[in-house]
């Protein structure tokens, strides 16, 4: 049965519980065609104790999950070429990497935006302005041995 957890400013929607069946592993990796976006979020959940890879296009996401095996991938929606949906169904598909936790992180937050990323498998959907507060609190639920 799908969750679902709003907050007041419903900048951040869950459709799965997010729970610490991942406590040993802090990796992350941001996917968003948005150099300096993408490589300031890095830098954040740096300075926030996780271990983090930035990607600037579609090319190799997928690739580069199976190998490296991040607990998470945040990911942009709209991206020319393979947009963050389709990479969120191929994340999906594939038996290396449909365990991951599947973050949206965009600026497409409409209500049918919302829908149409539950429906390509994310977890999450967090709305751009980003709140980099609201991630972290989900990426710290996701790695915290107490939940």
């Amino acid at each position: 049965m799908a969750t679902k957890d709003r907050h007041d400013n419903d900048d951040e929607l869950q459709w799965r519980p997010i729970g610490a069946h991942m406590t040993d592993n802090r990796r992350v990796l941001v996917v968003d065609d948005y150099a300096d976006a993408a490589d300031a979020l890095q830098l954040l959940l740096f300075a926030n104790g996780f271990e983090c890879r930035a990607m600037h296009h579609a090319e190799d996401v997928c690739e580069l999950a199976a190998a490296w095996q991040p607990f998470a991938v945040v990911l942009d929606i709209a991206m020319p070429g393979v947009d963050g949906l389709e990479l969120a169904r191929r994340l999906r598909a594939s038996e290396a990497t449909s365990h991951m936790l599947l973050i949206a992180c965009t600026g497409y937050a409409s209500q049918r935006d919302r829908e149409r990323a539950r429906e390509a498998g994310f977890d999450a959907h967090c709305a751009k302005p980003l709140t980099p507060q609201r991630l972290l609190e989900l990426l710290k639920r996701a790695t915290s041995a107490s939940a």
